[in-house]
């Protein structure tokens, strides 16, 4: 993928309109003129990047136009100011996109300003994955210790569209405005960017990886390889289970294709059978489909929050730049029909709109701007915010910490978590060579882990049965818990004289986090732990053999 920015180069030059580049002074014509010639770009306001600074740029929040070559920054969006850093005509191409790559992210006001009022939106769990920075800094492990293992959990790469309800109830909605000439503007256009995203959702197939869900793993996967590469180097077998479903099948592959480089192509895959119980277990778990149809409480719980009257505000205002006041009217007061068959979702005007939401919230999966922009289209950065805090409660109550109390909702992860401390025993107790144990699932797969290792300050707080779960109240939020390519992994250390001291650090989204508050680390502000110490702390959790489940 090649990144461009792009100006009108068919401007007059005695325009008056206010274009930043007619004002490049010889200094920065220089430096541009540099770039080309380093780069070998065909004009001079033609700037080619790599693909990582692409996608560090789209986590940053200035927004790309992408096909599957080729990713451009909209003339429109874009403001250059000052490019003030000495470029020198012998540094390599390698260096000139490090220093652009710095000078983007650490100051990217002077370089390029795109209002975060017009692009930022809130996504809940179907946020894409945004590794962490170059300036993040793992710590070294203690002196002595060497890898010998890692364990992987991964939600699949972010993905197309799975249901077929959220579409066809809002077009149910729609031609029933249209045909009582109650559509706004911007309603007018529902129907068509409706077709066009579902036409691009259905092109992929529904629930199937996307172009960036794809270099999401294969990104977590290079670094992985990159971060541990003297493992990958000593061992040759690398352990790899998926829940069976396609889009887990392809993040495996596309974390693969990162993590092996093709100097060590010797590397042995071993294709685990697919495990349901282990890695899809929300589905066969008798106790919590029992929990999650009959339980009155949660049902309560997210009942109150959909009822809020701050739901209702955003959510007719929502609909009003859609549909003409009266309509809106008549959707609040219910006065309007529908075939009850038709009706799967919708119950009221907060349904109609969680359905929008719903329904765009898959957008920043899309390459192409103007369906990667269509929940920003018809919701603001609030109206967002609120309706993902919806989401996230939804995923707390029934997946995650939920009320004071109620375990159900994790315990069904107690044989996922068993079997990383027993892959971890294997390893350190046979002569496998297993480098790494690649597991690859689904957001509910990760957030019941992720309660049960009740990671301090992070997914270690349910809520008093007396309270409803809010952002003041709880620091537990769905993007941050379970973006598209979430993932946990342990890396495992040995000492190199020693060989019973073994050490693990567990890592969240590639970034450093604690085991629960009574396990202790080696000090004070260190994250690796002692082996036999934390299947100490997890005993009560941990099952007898991996096949005990339900």
């Amino acid at each position: 993928m090649a990144l461009y920015t792009t100006i009108n180069t068919s401007l007059n030059e005695n325009s008056t309109q206010d274009y930043p580049y007619q004002y490049l002074d010889k200094t920065r014509n220089m430096h541009l003129m540099t770039l080309k010639n380093v780069l070998n770009i065909d004009i001079i306001n033609h700037i080619q990047l790599d693909e990582r600074l692409a996608r560090n740029l789209i986590a940053k929040g200035i927004i790309l136009l992408a096909n599957t070559a080729t990713t451009y920054i909209r003339p429109n969006s874009l403001f250059i100011r000052q490019f003030d850093r000495k470029v020198q005509f012998e540094q390599s191409k390698k260096a000139i996109q490090n220093d652009l790559c710095s000078q983007f992210i650490s100051n990217k006001s002077n370089i390029i300003s795109v209002s975060n009022e017009d692009y930022k939106r809130y996504y809940s769990t179907k946020t894409p994955y945004e590794y962490p920075s170059e300036n993040y800094i793992l710590s070294p492990p203690p002196t002595g210790y060497k890898p010998i293992c890692v364990q992987l959990l991964a939600r699949h790469g972010s993905r197309t569209l799975s249901n077929h309800d959220y579409d066809l109830e809002t077009l149910t909605i729609w031609q029933l405005a249209k045909q009582k000439n109650m559509l706004t503007p911007l309603g007018e256009q529902l129907k068509e960017d409706i077709e066009l995203f579902m036409h691009a959702n259905n092109h992929l197939g529904r629930g199937e990886l996307t172009q960036i869900g794809k270099e999401e793993h294969f990104g977590i996967g290079n670094r992985l390889f990159n971060r541990l590469k003297s493992l990958f180097i000593s061992s040759n077998k690398i352990s790899v289970m998926t829940s069976g479903k396609k889009r887990t099948v392809d993040s495996a592959q596309e974390f693969l294709n990162g993590l092996i480089k093709a100097e060590f192509n010797n590397i042995q895959i071993l294709n685990e059978i697919s495990n349901k119980n282990l890695l899809y277990f929300h589905k066969s778990c008798t106790n919590y489909m029992t929990f999650i149809k009959t339980n009155p409480y949660i049902k309560i719980k997210l009942n109150i929050i959909k009822n809020l009257e701050q739901t209702k505000i955003y959510a007719r205002q929502v609909l009003k730049r859609i549909y003409k006041n009266e309509f809106v009217e008549l959707l609040i007061n219910g006065n309007y029909n529908i075939d009850p068959i038709e009706k799967k979702i919708i119950k009221n005007e907060v349904d109609i709109v969680l359905c929008l939401y719903w329904m765009f919230s898959v957008a920043p999966a899309q390459s192409q701007f103007n369906l990667a922009k269509m929940l920003a289209k018809y919701f603001n950065e609030e109206e967002s915010k609120w309706f993902a805090y919806i989401n996230d409660a939804k995923g707390f109550y029934e997946k995650g910490p939920s009320i004071e109390g109620t375990t159900v909702t994790y315990d069904m992860a107690k044989p996922l978590l068993t079997d990383f401390f027993s892959s971890v025993s294997q390893c350190i107790e046979t002569n496998k060579n297993i480098a790494a144990y690649l597991r690859f699932a689904h957001a509910e797969t990760i957030i019941p882990l992720a309660t049960l290792l009740q990671i301090p300050g992070f997914t270690d707080k349910a809520v008093h049965p007396l309270d409803v779960y809010t952002y003041e109240n709880n620091q537990w939020r769905g993007d941050k818990i379970a973006p598209m390519a979430a993932n946990i992994q342990w890396e495992i250390y040995q000492h190199e004289n020693n060989h019973n001291q073994i050490l693990v650090r567990m890592l969240y989204n590639e970034m450093e986090v604690r085991f629960k508050q009574d396990c202790k680390s080696l000090t004070p502000d260190s994250f690796f732990y002692d082996f036999n110490e934390l299947k100490r702390s997890y005993a009560d959790l941990l099952l007898p053999s991996v096949s005990d489940v339900n």
